[in-house]
């Protein structure tokens, strides 16, 4: 410290102590700075101060009452087979301006368990999940007197005008989340809407005695009522034309791809507990999904390898190259390992560690007759390790020791590369899946009996809302 800073540190110091003196309250001091070195005593008791007075004005405001008009517009469509009523936005979710809204709030986590689907992390996908299940999501009242977040201390409740929803879309059944929902719709909308409502836990934190298998439980109700869409067959023309479609309106491509491989992850997390993962990553937006998946995975701790061609900075297609770019650095901190252009010896030692293998190679643009190296080695080398060639079966004295390591589940993303996902023809090599998670739609070649060897079980990623599209 200079010794002009030092001067204007005192002088500081000595008129803060001074208006202190006089009874006047000090000003806040934002400095960090340090007196030779020691934190200033008097900065460190104003900012306690500071925030402790801080605290004191929000424990009031949480316990006051406010009027509050709801903030929020309702979420539905002509599809909508349910609603789904809560009272009044929390201070959270109208901080972020959507439902539900609070960290600790289950609501999202319920609904994910229910549809066996990711955790739905952002308004946009918040709103995504609801419409694609025809769940429409609005709150009993319009505005009340409000303490924070507590329902019991509403007051001067008016309730929002229900007809906005029911005129369009032909609900069923209605549901409100927690007691006080339920007792504010009895009252107030049931006479209007002639629909008895079915009182639900509430997900809030508040709500702890609520255990989330529980919460799961009770809100299996609302299943039966949804009358979901049964996912079509597309030509591939027609998923690149739908695709296209969905950027052009709503959902940019790389928000898809990002969804793509969150849908991946989540069904390793779910299907595959502790396992160790290698993801085969191509050059094109099928390796895009593949990135994504790996950081997923990683963020959940799982252990990770990928092993990928060209690195995030020598691809060329987009969406992918941006989103092995971003993925990189969360990659690098998370310790996963990345092998590009790895050898024979790297490649087999690799998948030899590993329980699940992502096969994230071609995807569905493939339509060749052959694969091309490096990619035609790492199938074969990947279906090695999904049934060794050589292995001794089980029950057979002579693999007693056998020091090979256990079959590696396969997972193909989109289609399994090598096959052609519109004819349903193979080139040689060709993955062996165990399972394909083939994405918003299945496809012809998928769905032939010739193709099951290669394709496993097909489950379908609903990435998108899809009706407004069909």
């Amino acid at each position: 410290m200079s010794y002009r800073e030092d001067e204007k540190r005192w002088k500081r110091i000595h008129d803060m102590l001074a208006a202190e003196a006089s009874g006047k309250a000090p000003r806040p001091v934002a400095s960090q700075r340090t007196l030779f070195g020691i934190p200033s005593t008097v900065e460190q008791t104003i900012a306690k101060a500071v925030a402790e007075d801080e605290k004191a004005r929000h424990m009031k405001r949480a316990t006051q009452p406010q009027r509050i008009d709801h903030p929020l517009e309702p979420i539905f469509d002509e599809h909508s087979r349910i609603l789904i009523l809560g009272t009044m936005p929390s201070p959270k979710s109208r901080e972020i301006g959507f439902y539900y809204g609070h960290p600790q709030n289950r609501f999202w986590r319920v609904l994910a368990r229910l549809f066996d689907e990711p955790v739905a992390t952002t308004n946009e996908r918040r709103r995504d999940q609801l419409l694609r299940h025809h769940i429409a999501l609005w709150d009993v009242l319009a505005s009340c007197e409000i303490a924070g977040a507590s329902d019991a201390s509403i007051t001067n409740a008016v309730p929002n005008d229900l007809s906005r929803i029911l005129d369009v879309a032909p609900i069923e059944a209605v549901f409100c989340t927690g007691a006080k929902a339920a007792e504010l719709y009895a009252r107030h909308c049931e006479a209007q809407t002639g629909i008895p409502c079915v009182k639900l836990p509430s997900t809030s934190p508040a709500n702890a005695a609520a255990k989330f298998e529980q919460l799961v439980s009770a809100y299996a109700e609302m299943l039966p009522h949804l009358h979901e869409l049964e996912p079509p067959i597309f030509d591939i023309q027609r998923v690149i034309q739908l695709e296209q479609d969905i950027d052009a309106a709503c959902t940019s491509l790389a928000e898809l791809m990002d969804r793509a491989g969150t849908a991946i992850a989540h069904r390793v997390q779910t299907d595959h507990p502790g396992a160790a993962v290698a993801i085969l990553c191509g050059n094109g937006n099928n390796g895009g999904d593949g990135w994504v998946a790996a950081r997923e995975l990683a963020r959940a701790g799982r252990n990770v390898t990928v092993i990928c061609a060209r690195t995030p900075e020598q691809l060329k297609a987009q969406p992918a190259r941006n989103a092995a770019i971003a993925c990189e650095p969360i990659l690098s901190e998370q310790g996963v390992r990345i092998l590009a252009n790895p050898d024979e010896e790297a490649l087999e030692t690799a998948l030899s560690h590993a329980d699940v293998i992502v096969d994230a190679l071609l995807g569905t643009g493939f339509a060749g007759q052959t694969v091309k190296a490096p990619f035609d080695s790492w199938i074969r080398a990947a279906n090695d390790r999904q049934a060794p060639a050589n292995r001794a079966h089980p029950s057979d004295p002579a693999s007693m020791g056998n020091d090979c390591p256990p079959p590696a589940f396969v997972i193909a993303a989109d289609t399994p590369s090598g096959l052609n996902a519109q004819t349903g023809t193979t080139s040689d090599p060709c993955i062996h899946a165990n399972q394909t998670i083939t994405m918003m739609v299945s496809k012809p070649g998928l769905e032939l009996p010739a193709s099951k060897p290669y394709c496993g079980e097909v489950r379908i990623a609903p990435l998108h809302y899809l009706e407004p599209f069909m």
